[in-house]
């Protein structure tokens, strides 16, 4: 689906990122309340729990009671959206998908987002793959009740119901090849999701929108182009420190992480697991990626966090309009060609 909103140049021509410490989200380009005023421009930011995390959204527009009225709109969408794409809520397509191994007549939001994730899946050789339901349910069971990870045994069990290529998808139902197969879309349908409401925004003529949905984030609107948002890469090991700022004008990011949720002190089990292993990945500690898509962000970030520092970097690098970076284990930072070496 189509990021650009209200991108005026290439992203690579537009991102500029700097080494920092300490930073934190900023309206961008030294907007402050003054200016804004001045500019005859309003600012009206709320935050909400949604999607099973804390969602921020911020509209700047002339029209004071339009900005609220848009801010309430959006997370209305949000709420549309959630409960057509939420695997935690009774009577979700995708609930009933889990439940019952198919899901006739699916919403196009469903099948769009299944079409998308299956295209990850082909393109990381699957690395990145919804099916691995059962291996997270798992995880999370072994953790909750006994405080250890499952067996190998138990794992190896789960395997066997993961694998992207048996999933069907049509405009009539998605099937399940496997009833004990069970789909997750907790690595994209949060990037879709933003997608979808910063697009919304932007039709009803915001000047400038931004959202952060736990770290997923999208700008979009006439003035991001102009004057771009200001966000922050979180550093994985101080979570009051940052490793730089990135200037959003238009652009998308996203950010994985073993500090997200982890279900031990060291981060060695934490809930991204590789598909292909069904064990959480070893090399990497937290990537961001930023591009024109906060659901391409979203996969991406996941999937590099199982191919590892170099077969990540190397698919980054690869994809058109696509920059990000990987911070590793031993706390080595990697950058893609595009934005170069983080300075000390």
């Amino acid at each position: 689906m189509d990021g650009n909103y209200g991108r005026t140049v290439s992203r690579r021509q537009a991102l500029r990122i700097t080494a920092v410490t300490g930073a934190s989200l900023a309206l961008g380009g030294g907007l402050v309340t003054g200016l804004l005023r001045r500019a005859g421009l309003h600012r009206v930011s709320e935050t909400r729990t949604q999607m099973g995390t804390v969602v921020i959204v911020t509209v700047v527009d002339p029209a004071l009671e339009a900005a609220r009225s848009m801010v309430r709109n959006a997370f209305g969408e949000m709420e549309r959206l959630e409960s057509l794409l939420s695997r935690h809520r009774t009577g979700t397509p995708v609930a009933r998908l889990n439940a019952d191994g198919m899901v006739r007549k699916p919403p196009q939001e469903l099948i769009e987002v299944m079409r998308r994730a299956r295209a990850y899946s082909s393109l990381t050789a699957g690395a990145f793959d919804v099916t691995v339901a059962p291996l997270l349910t798992l995880y999370e069971s072994r953790f909750e009740v006994g405080g250890a990870p499952p067996s190998d045994n138990e794992i190896d069990a789960a395997l066997e119901l993961v694998d992207y290529r048996r999933v069907r998808i049509d405009e009539h139902a998605i099937v399940l090849d496997d009833q004990r197969m069970s789909v997750t879309l907790d690595g994209i349908a949060k990037g879709y999701v933003v997608d979808r409401t910063v697009r919304t925004l932007v039709n009803e003529g915001a000047e400038r929108v931004l959202i952060n949905a736990g770290g997923d984030m999208a700008s979009g609107g006439r003035g991001s182009a102009k004057d771009p948002w200001t966000v922050a890469i979180q550093d994985p090991q101080d979570v009051n420190a940052s490793l730089a700022l990135v200037r959003l004008s238009g652009d998308c990011i996203a950010t994985s992480g073993d500090y997200i949720q982890a279900f031990t002190q060291d981060r060695r089990f934490h809930h991204i697991i590789d598909p292909r292993t069904g064990r959480s990945p070893d090399q990497v500690s937290a990537v961001t990626v930023v591009t024109a898509s906060a659901m391409d962000a979203d996969a991406l970030s996941t999937a590099v966090m199982v191919l590892g520092p170099a077969e990540g970097l190397e698919l980054m690098d690869r994809l058109e309009d696509t920059e990000g970076v990987i911070v590793t284990k031993l706390n080595e930072q990697l950058r893609t060609s595009g934005l170069g070496r983080l300075s000390a």
